[in-house]
This record gives structure tokens, sequence and C-alpha cells, in this order.
């Protein structure tokens, strides 16, 4: 698997710099006048060279598809639960500093979402030996207020909940990684529970079945 992983963190980064790169061809003009023709030519030349690296890794490499797909897997738990770490880091400025009990329950929620971050970035740094890239996001605009807080929360739980049920079938005989994604999803389903309970949680999380049913 540690090969696999790597292997696709690198299809990953090729392609955002194909995407990228694409980006500021078509910008060039605007973004650098005075050199705006021979940049352009180096960035389509450097788009070429991109194009034919995945070509190769996509349709030459001799891999196991299943195995890339549980690489991928990972990739996408690993990303959901950095965009919680991100989106709990903003909404603790924006929460009002006179609720007293919302500023508690937000900084609560982040604690899990760093640990549960931390933990997967430590096991998986372990299983491949390598340092993980994840994609630098824009900033995002702050939800206003706690209710918008935990709504976007409960979203970014219920995905990982989803991605994490999947990973801990398909991980059942790697019993390190098994056993770190089965207490993720534990502490994320014992999460939505007191959510549930909270005098300002959003409807739709109290609506929601117990989360004991997804086990």
């Amino acid at each position: 698997m540690n090969f696999y992983f790597s292997l696709f963190q690198l299809i990953e980064t090729v392609e955002r710099m194909d995407r990228e790169v694409k980006h500021l061809a078509g910008r060039v003009l605007r973004i650098s006048p005075r050199d705006a023709r021979a940049n352009q030519e180096l960035l389509e030349q450097c788009g070429v060279k991109i194009g034919e690296v995945k070509n190769l890794l996509n349709n030459k490499a001799h891999i196991s598809k299943i195995t890339l797909r549980k690489a991928a897997l990972l990739y996408q738990i690993l990303e959901v639960l950095h965009q919680r770490v991100l989106h709990l880091a903003g909404a603790t400025s924006s929460i009002g500093q006179d609720d007293e009990g919302s500023v508690k329950a937000t900084w609560q929620m982040l604690s899990m979402a760093e640990r549960h971050f931390r933990t997967l970035v430590k096991t998986l740094h372990e299983i491949t030996g390598m340092e993980l890239q994840l994609p630098m996001v824009g900033a995002q605009e702050a939800p206003k207020g706690f209710t918008a807080v935990a709504q976007k929360e409960a979203s970014y739980q219920q995905e990982a909940l989803k991605l994490l049920e999947k990973a801990t079938e398909v991980f059942g005989e790697d019993q390190v990684l098994s056993t770190h994604l089965s207490q993720v999803r534990k502490e994320l389903l014992e999460s939505r529970k007191r959510m549930k309970h909270l005098p300002s949680a959003p409807a739709s999380v109290k609506a929601e079945p117990p989360a004991a049913s997804m086990a």
C-alpha cells in the first residue's frame, strides 16, 4: 500500500500542476505583460511535458487499479479531515465572544478535528515513509453564528463517516490502519450524538436517525 499511496499522491500532484499551468498560461498576458510571449511559450512547453507524465502514469504504469482506488479512498478521508480543521479554525474567530457555550463547543470540535487529522497523517506517514502533500486551499468565508458552524461541521462529519465506514471494510486486514480508522469513526459517531443535544444544533442534525444505526 505504501507504494500505491505514494503513487496516488504523485498522480494528484501532476493533475494539479497541469491545471495550474493551464490557468497561468491563460492569464499570462494580464499578469506579466512585459514578458508575456516568452512566459506563455514556457508555460505551454511545461504543459506539454506534464501531459506526457500524466499519460505515462495513467496509461503506461503496470499497477493494480484496485489498490490505487484504495489509496484514493485514504486520500479522500485525509482531505475531508483537513477541511474540517480549516473550517473550525476559521470559525473560532466568528463566534461571538459573549457566548461562552458556543465558543467552548467550537474549540472542542476543533480539538477533536485536529486530533483526527494528525492521527491519520501520522499513521499514513508510518505506512508510506513519505511526507503527505495536500493541495493548498483558498481562504473560506467564516460561517456566521454557531448554528452555521455546527451545520457545516455536521456535513463534514457525515461525509467522513461514509468514507470511514467503507475504509474500515476495505482495510480490515490491516490491523494498525483499521484500528485508527475505527477509532476516528467511533468518536465521530459519539460527537454526532452530542451535537443533537446542543440547544442551537441545526434542525438537520437533530432530525437524522441515531448515529448508532450506521454501525
